[in-house]
């Protein structure tokens, strides 16, 4: 019997080995592995072709513990075996790492792609008066050739095949491979052991230093790096990045005299970046006479990402964005901080694929220049000889969303998709506008350009151009002047017929069936991406006839969104789309009436929906009925502690959750989660029924979690506000002070 019983709990362990690395996997989007330095495998679409190795693949790259388990495994190698087991590191001799090393590879038609999108790069900026350059940076291996590993065949002679092939075709090129190999025979540059994928701090210093020789060739008030405007010393890197792996190498540092300022902030709100690589900041020099040096926009991968003492230097402001995807929005940026000088940096090991698609080098989608800056003509001549030779186009709408540095202009109108490039004009620039899936036409422009006397420029399919007046418009009204109606709704034709006994019918609008057996039973609100591919949530249910007025507050990335009115049946679903703009973090209102809702027709009118702007505050405190779990408890002063009472347990972090009905967590929403101390602040918008609600702060543990509860009724459409400190926070205990969760508006 005890053998029975110990077999059950060997096999019940063995369950518990292999299911709890699944239970952790990491299922978040555009999740990159810091052990790796990559991009993780994305979750295959189910059906998809080669569906089962791709899930493996999948499954192999998020496992959970999968980062534990691979720096275990290194550091009992290396202790065991004088062997480097790294997914991203091997040794070399005597004792330098390097980057794993991969096949040798071969001068082909993506390098080719890729050298020609770097002249397209050159040739965009120089039409639109802005310098451009392109600086190749070396691997660790390319440069030290002498202590790669035992046997080592390394060949990168495609390097200098692109280069001589940029080189023909007029590419301002810096190459940093030959200058930093002679660099290294005398000065160390790059790390033995510490950080062996990037240049270290006297690399860097040297490499920019000779970006900049290339640039004074043109800007000659951008001179070499002094090494008297750094205060140097060194420091010790105790492991590898990313890793576990020790080494505890000195490492040279530099720190630069002269100061910046960091307004990042200012101009990151809206900003569009690849969300798998959104490195970006921006810096004014403030050292003496740096007014005179020109404004530089980098494209920079992670030789850059963590050094900015250096490019800053020679800029009087330092825009830097990580180049990997972003670079193919090259348009868009130079739209937003009109830059004197385009820098495009990449490192040796990132020309491929993976970071720069070879469909998007051959055709990045940018406008053609509509004037040319290369002419030696004037700008603001060339824009009015254009403008007084183009065919008229009709006044149209044009939108403003204001940021704290920048702005985003956007219009649509349909006649507008027979142009083939639209273009904006304004203080003697030109702006090129993007369209988007939907066919809205946008782009980021500085706070502070003057709108008042643009003009719009469209180019049509066979080559004809057409200007006219815009009619400036701040975005902070949105309504319908797009709409989209599914094949069952549309606008109602003869408001007449029907009876209204919820005042004045304004614009009706008719949604019915003629599905055998289809049954409308409410009309639901909800939003959804401006593609109608990702639902984002439902704002109100209708069933029968009432009107509406209500506030939400939008908690999904800036952007185009569908505003759905619809028809919920039991078989096949009618709506109508109104397509919006809206901001993240801000409140919005919205109202409607239903006239009409029968098993086969709705019809609702009055429909409008405006922001940002304010809640209107009702300031219901709600907190009642409170529970406890056995380890946690609430003092007089409304503190709240929670303990672990399990042996081997340890809380990773604070989640506030919203349960839907009491009975079951079926509806679960989530609008917190933190693991560290600090106050918190933010908003929860309730898009389920009315009804109660279990609210629970609670304690996230690897065993048993705590938590304080309690029921409450919650409305349907309305916005709930939460706010609390985090005091402390610890393996074994969590104290909470200032705990609030109240409804602010119905």
């Amino acid at each position: 019997m005890v053998k029975k019983i110990i077999n059950y709990i060997y096999v019940l362990a063995f369950l518990a080995l292999m299911l709890v690395p699944l239970y952790l996997t990491n299922t978040k989007p555009y999740s990159v592995s810091e052990i790796d330095n990559r991009a993780l495998a994305e979750a295959p679409k189910f059906g998809q072709k080669d569906f089962p190795s791709k899930f493996e693949t999948y499954l192999k790259d998020r496992i959970g513990f999968r980062s534990e388990m691979i720096n275990s495994y290194n550091v009992l190698n290396d202790v065991v075996a004088d062997e480097m087991t790294h997914p991203s590191y091997t040794y070399g001799k005597d004792g330098h790492v390097f980057f794993k090393m991969s096949p040798n590879r071969s001068y082909n038609d993506y390098c080719v792609a890729f050298a020609e999108f770097v002249k397209k790069m050159q040739d965009y900026c120089e039409s639109r008066g802005v310098g451009f350059y392109f600086a190749f940076e070396p691997e660790k291996a390319s440069v030290m050739r002498d202590f790669l590993p035992e046997g080592t065949n390394y060949n990168d002679s495609w390097v200098d095949q692109m280069l001589a092939y940029m080189d023909s075709m007029g590419v301002n090129y810096i190459d940093n491979k030959s200058f930093l190999i002679e660099k290294s025979k005398t000065e160390q540059i790059f790390n033995v052991k510490y950080d062996a994928g990037h240049w270290n701090e006297l690399g860097c210093f040297y490499g920019t230093s000779n970006i900049f020789n290339r640039i004074h060739q043109d800007y000659p008030e951008v001179t070499e790096l002094r090494m008297e405007e750094y205060d140097i010393s060194t420091g010790v890197a105790q492991y590898l990045p990313v890793s576990q792996f020790e080494v505890n190498e000195t490492i040279p540092v530099f720190t630069r005299i002269d100061g910046r300022t960091n307004v990042s902030g200012k101009y990151s709100q809206g900003l569009k970046l690849d969300p798998a690589h959104h490195y970006f900041h921006y810096l004014i020099n403030t050292a003496e006479n740096a007014e005179s040096l020109p404004k530089m926009m980098i494209f920079q991968g992670s030789y850059y990402n963590s050094r900015p003492q250096f490019l800053i230097s020679r800029a009087s402001e330092y825009i830097a964005i990580h180049n990997y995807q972003n670079v193919f929005n090259l348009d868009y940026y130079i739209n937003a901080f009109d830059p004197d000088i385009v820098l495009f940096e990449v490192t040796e090991y990132a020309v491929k694929e993976s970071y720069f698609g070879v469909a998007n080098l051959r055709d990045p989608g940018w406008n053609p220049p509509l004037i040319d800056c290369r002419s030696g003509e004037p700008e603001d001549q060339q824009i009015a000889e254009l403008l007084s030779s183009t065919e008229p186009l009709n006044e149209r709408d044009l939108f403003a969303l204001p940021y704290d540095g920048l702005k985003k202009i956007y219009l649509y109108d349909d006649d507008l998709r027979s142009m083939e490039y639209m273009y904006l004009t304004a203080e003697d620039r030109v702006l090129d506008l993007q369209k988007d899936a939907a066919g809205f036409y946008s782009t980021m422009v500085p706070a502070d350009l003057d709108l008042t006397y643009a003009s719009l420029v469209g180019v049509s399919y066979d080559g004809k151009k057409y200007s006219g007046s815009v009619c400036l418009r701040e975005a902070s009204f949105l309504h319908d002047f797009k709409t989209e109606f599914s094949e069952g709704s549309q606008k109602a034709p003869d408001p007449s017929v029907y009876t209204d006994e919820l005042g004045s019918l304004t614009n009706p609008y008719e949604i019915w069936t003629d599905v055998k057996g289809n049954h409308f039973n409410s009309l639901v609100v909800q939003l959804l991406d401006a593609n109608s591919s990702t639902y984002i949530g439902a704002l109100h249910t209708s069933r029968g006839e009432e009107k509406v007025s209500d506030v939400f507050l939008f908690q999904a990335p800036t952007g185009w969104y569908r505003f759905r009115m619809r028809g919920n049946s039991n078989k096949k679903d009618e709506f109508i789309d109104y397509f919006v703009y809206l901001m993240a973090g801000e409140y919005y209102s919205y109202s409607y009436q239903v006239n009409k809702l029968t098993e086969d027709q709705i019809v609702f009118s009055s429909f409008e929906i405006s922001g940002p702007g304010n809640p209107t505050a009702v300031q219901k405190d709600i907190v009642s009925d409170l529970i406890l779990t056995e380890g946690a408890s609430v003092s007089s002063d409304q503190t709240v502690t929670l303990t672990t009472v399990t042996d081997g347990n340890a809380f990773n972090s604070v989640v506030l959750q919203v349960v839907v009905g009491v009975d079951s967590e079926s509806g679960l929403s989530t609008p917190f989660k933190g693991s560290s101390t600090g106050e918190y602040h933010g908003y929860y918008s309730h898009g389920s029924e009315s009804g109660s609600c279990i609210v629970r702060l609670r304690g996230n543990s690897n065993k048993k979690d705590e938590y304080i509860e309690f029921v409450c009724d919650m409305k349907q459409g309305a916005l709930y506000e939460y706010s609390f400190t985090i005091e402390k926070m610890t393996s074994n205990e969590i104290v909470i002070s200032g705990f609030r969760f109240a409804q602010i508006s119905d």
